[in-house]
């Protein structure tokens, strides 16, 4: 018999072969497109998170003025149509409210007077005014202009269907309307919150 011959080994016919470039550039694209899509979800919940933090700054804000106006205007015995430098109109409203002891106990009611004023301050629009001006050396009030909103785009004032700078008669003025409108600029977008409420002076019938 004739033996039979043997193969011969060759090495290089079994080694694996490397990775190509366009193996490469495909595992890159894909990679890159992954890192993107992820980036993109994370911006959005991002925006989304800021956007809603915003919301909540304007609505916080809102409440806050509507908060301090409806006490001082459920204390007031009566709007007035003017004090000092200061005269009621659709967004200004002066506000007769009677001087306190140092125990926070009303004076006279009939006779010792302070007055708040409410007032989109001139100079600088957005921003809401409250001041007091007190019954000196009678009232535990002292006298006092803070800016308590900086973000007001509209406070209008009104009573039964009617602003107040349309009002002829202040002493019938039994109940005061407010509305609030404030924005505020978050990443490009402008967001706006509208709050109203209807307030009763003290003593006041509507």
């Amino acid at each position: 018999m004739t033996p039979k011959k043997s193969k011969k080994f060759r090495p290089g016919k079994f080694q694996p072969k490397g990775i190509t470039l366009v193996e490469v550039l495909v595992t890159v694209t894909i990679v890159s497109f992954m890192i993107l899509a992820m980036l993109s979800i994370y911006v959005a919940g991002q925006r989304y998170f800021m956007n809603g933090s915003a919301r909540s700054d304007v609505l916080r804000d809102n409440r806050h003025v509507l908060n301090y106006v409806s006490r001082d205007v459920k204390e007031a015995i009566q709007v007035v149509p003017a004090w000092d430098v200061y005269a009621t109109s659709t967004e200004c409203i002066i506000l007769q409210v009677p001087s306190l002891d140092s125990n926070g106990l009303i004076i006279d009611i009939d006779s010792q007077f302070d007055y708040i004023v409410y007032r989109l301050n001139s100079a600088y629009p957005n921003r809401l005014e409250r001041i007091i001006d007190a019954n000196d050396g009678v009232s535990s009030r002292v006298d006092n202009n803070r800016t308590i909103a900086t973000r007001v785009n509209s406070f209008q004032l009104s009573s039964g269907g009617v602003e107040l700078s349309g009002i002829a008669d202040f002493s019938q003025v039994g109940c005061v309307d407010i509305t609030l409108i404030a924005t505020q600029n978050q990443m490009g977008r402008t967001f706006q919150e509208t709050l109203s409420t209807g307030v009763k002076l003290r003593n006041k019938s509507d």
